[in-house]
């Protein structure tokens, strides 16, 4: 599968975002990553790669970074990069109340809402949902051999699938048939079964589906559903939990339950218990100098002397806080990523020898400044803002003394994130 390609009006889109707010871009993420193209080249060789051949094995890898450190800028060009490869992507934002580590019912359901099959541009309108992704399947599978043989299947070869709840299976099968066979208001009531919805016990008794989601049967559909997707012929999922920093404030307690399930995962994933799966879980460094510790059992899977790299690819730990550029450096592979897609998004040619050194500048200004929170967010919206205006006013060099302007105008704009907001 081609990756999706970039449109100028995607390109546009980013440059917009990154010049408002200096947030990375959810879609066309890959257009501005510099520095973690190594390790996530890696992930693809290693692991995306070798599942595609054997979906049977899984993997589990802890990102970790500071704040403004890179995880949800590296996740994003993670899910890109699976997408090229076909698979199926789950991207969850932690947080205590709406979505909790600890909560085995939340994360069940946040990954059905969130799952969602590649897409064919970068631009297309997100579909995102486990009764979408079902749909999708099963009407590519009726367009190409027909609504009877596709039920045959469902019937023969889907029915004998090694799926870990039988009820979750029976919910996919017959919500399967439902979307083959045009009963609508069937696959509602299904779709909504499958996402884990409350829904009446009378409802569903005439699907004879007896187990409905709670916390003791959670983390088996989340298993099943990775088995599903697989007896569908689907390359994989990858899953991917952004841990956010405000996290750190859960009470002791509900920390070992977060602490525990986490360690159910990677046992889940060396027990090759998810099929197909890759699952990425991003923290700040401060869980693994405070959760990890309180729990043996997870110290002894995540604590280890090296971390993911091209010598030592089976370690679970992938570092973002020592990456191959330093501050300056970082800033102006950023900012030459940015000039590469202004060209289309701001449909201008600009005289590259020009911008490349007034961004050097600014990228040289704030580099000087990397121990101040929000470093990044400061280069690239003064780096968009220096673009646009350079080609609404004419190109120039701009002197010491105006980069010096641009810089301290940037960071007077705050460099706080709100706490909707994710980092670069």
């Amino acid at each position: 599968m081609n990756p999706p390609k970039m449109t100028p009006e995607l390109a546009r889109h980013i440059l917009d975002r990154m010049g408002s707010t200096g947030q990375p871009p959810e879609r066309g993420a890959q257009a501005v990553n510099v520095a973690t193209g190594e390790l996530l080249d890696l992930l693809r060789r290693e692991y995306l790669i070798p599942l595609k051949r054997s979906v049977g094995n899984s993997t589990f890898k802890l990102v970790q970074a500071p704040f403004g450190g890179g995880k949800t800028q590296f996740l994003h060009c993670l899910r890109e990069m699976a997408w090229s490869e076909g698979f199926v992507t789950a991207l969850v934002g932690l947080s205590p109340k709406e979505c909790p580590f600890d909560r085995p019912v939340a994360i069940y359901r946040e990954v059905a809402r969130r799952l969602e099959l590649p897409v064919e541009e970068l631009d297309d309108e997100p579909s995102q949902g486990i009764e979408r992704v079902l749909r999708q399947v099963a009407e590519e599978r009726v367009a190409q051999s027909g609504a009877k043989a596709f039920l045959e299947w469902l019937e023969t070869e889907f029915a004998r699938s090694n799926i870990e709840s039988r009820a979750f299976g029976r919910g996919v099968r017959m919500f399967l048939e439902a979307v083959a066979t045009d009963e609508l208001d069937d696959e509602e009531m299904l779709g909504d079964y499958l996402l884990g919805d409350d829904l009446p016990r009378q409802e569903l008794s005439g699907f004879r589906l007896r187990e409905v989601l709670s916390d003791e049967c959670a983390f088996r559909w989340l298993r099943s559903l990775a088995q599903v997707l697989a007896a569908l012929g689907l390359p994989g999922v990858v899953l991917m939990f952004d841990e956010m920093d405000r996290n750190m404030s859960l009470s002791a307690g509900r920390r070992r339950a977060m602490g525990d399930n986490l360690r159910q995962m990677i046992d889940y994933c060396g027990q090759s218990m998810l099929p197909g799966v890759v699952w990425c879980y991003a923290v700040p460094p401060e869980f693994m100098d405070t959760v990890v510790p309180e729990y043996p059992a997870l110290a002894q899977r995540l604590k280890l002397a090296q971390h993911f790299s091209g010598a030592s690819p089976m370690q679970p730990v992938i570092d973002l806080d020592h990456l191959p550029l330093g501050a300056t450096e970082l800033l102006q592979a950023i900012g030459e990523r940015l000039l590469e897609i202004a060209t289309p998004g701001f449909d201008h040619e600009y005289d590259q020898a020009t911008q490349k050194g007034n961004l050097a500048a600014l990228a040289s200004e704030l580099g000087e400044r990397s121990f101040e929170s929000g470093t990044r967010r400061t280069f690239v919206k003064a780096a968009v803002t220096l673009l646009d205006a350079q080609r609404r006013d004419g190109e120039r060099l701009l002197s010491s003394e105006e980069v010096l302007r641009l810089a301290d105008a940037g960071a007077e704009e705050g460099a706080e994130l709100m706490p909707d907001e994710v980092e670069f």
